[in-house]
């Protein structure tokens, strides 16, 4: 009941007024492992949280909590946010569960190393997953899902009154979290927002993977956290001691292009990486900090702090092991049919919200996010089955 009333951003007040109880009674009820009520009143409840009445009577297997989340919430998020995000957690969670008892998700390949620093952490992993050190990352999502760690995207705005309503209110500030679910929290999983960004993209996905390495069994993550993770996940997708070897002399945001075209990791990230691994100084770091974020990008007229070169080389990853899941045993890609036809307990729309962002078929053409007004215009990418822009190669052809 708890879960389903933060979903839909119900307050308890509201529900006991629709319900027409009185006092603590719905407090007492979230607060009990068990509750008997009757037929009319599951009917009722039904109707209230848009929820089917048996996942009312079936008990949750994932427990979340906001501080079991690995992420540091802005001052500005309000506790009703945070235990919505936990919420949302653990119904992802079980619907991955339930996705597994019916045919097997990839086996879990990430082993934490609580005992290790960020970087030989990152080298661990790097291990885990078959990754040679000197061996950039072309798809990190992808890679991660394949080692058993699924990956969620969320478009959530904050302020609406339900999963239909996410067009309404403000973004969420935080780029993303991760938590570890099932009865044992036996499994990772990764949520992120989703992002036009590339960049920002891989830079979060590799985040979240440094907390499930390092920060297993921590609750209420802190700035040295987020520092920890941060340097794990610039050594996990660009180590030091390979990615250095593409520079000579000192690092310049011009000679590290080459390296974030390779690795796949921006200036924005490289620049605290190399410094951190004592390649510059201090004042060397804060003059290429302060260059970054004056320098123009004459295709853009943004500065390279918020349009770096190559900021639409690659098109940003998306999670597939979801969709590609559902399709194994239900044959079709439609939340919202499989809600209805196979009657789960949850409600399609909820399906609809877990899955969102998830990449149906890799055939499948890719669409380009839609620009804000203050946001340049990503060029379509070209290959891997993603439709070529052939007007704008004419274009070219003809100038040259």
């Amino acid at each position: 009941m708890r879960q389903a009333r933060l979903v839909r951003r119900l307050t308890a007040k509201s529900v006991l007024e629709d319900m027409g109880w009185k006092g603590a009674r719905l407090t007492r009820m979230e607060r009990s492992e068990v509750a008997t009520i009757t037929m009319e009143e599951l009917r009722r409840l039904s109707e209230i949280f848009a929820f089917p009445a048996t996942f009312f009577t079936t008990a949750p297997v994932s427990r979340v909590e906001p501080e079991d989340l690995s992420f540091r919430a802005p001052k500005s998020t309000l506790e009703s946010e945070k235990n919505r995000m936990a919420q949302m957690m653990a119904l992802s969670g079980d619907f991955l569960l339930q996705l597994d008892a019916q045919h097997k998700l990839p086996p879990l390949r990430l082993t934490p190393r609580t005992d290790l620093d960020p970087a030989a952490a990152a080298a661990a992993a790097r291990e885990q997953f078959g990754i040679g050190p000197d061996a950039p990352i072309t798809d990190l999502t992808h890679l991660l899902e394949r080692h058993g760690v699924p990956v969620m995207m969320r478009g959530e705005r904050f302020g609406g009154q339900g999963l239909e309503d996410n067009h309404h209110g403000r973004l969420e500030k935080h780029l993303g979290c991760s938590a570890w679910i099932g009865e044992f929290k036996e499994r990772p999983l990764i949520a992120l927002r989703e992002l036009d960004s590339w960049e920002r993209t891989r830079w979060t996905v590799a985040h979240e993977l440094g907390h499930l390495m390092l920060h297993v069994g921590i609750r209420q993550v802190s700035e040295e956290h987020e520092r920890q993770a941060s340097r794990f996940a610039s050594e996990f997708l660009a180590p030091f001691a390979a990615a250095s070897q593409m520079v000579r002399g000192e690092p310049s945001l011009v000679n590290l292009l080459p390296v974030k075209d390779r690795w796949g990791i921006s200036l924005g990230a490289l620049l605290p990486h190399f410094y951190g691994s004592g390649a510059m100084s201090t004042d060397r770091y804060e003059m290429l900090r302060k260059q970054l974020y004056t320098r123009v990008n004459t295709d853009t007229g943004f500065t390279w702090g918020r349009t770096e070169p190559g900021w639409d080389d690659r098109a940003p990853e998306r999670p597939r092991l979801m969709s590609k899941w559902i399709e194994f045993i239900y044959g079709t890609s439609s939340a919202k049919e499989i809600a209805l036809v196979h009657n789960m307990i949850w409600p399609g729309d909820l399906i609809v919200e877990i899955t969102k962002g998830q990449r149906v078929a890799s055939t499948a053409r890719a669409s380009t996010p839609r620009a804000a007004k203050d946001t340049p215009t990503r060029r379509p990418p070209v290959g891997d089955g993603v439709v070529t822009d052939f007007a704008s190669y004419r274009s070219r052809e003809r100038q040259a």
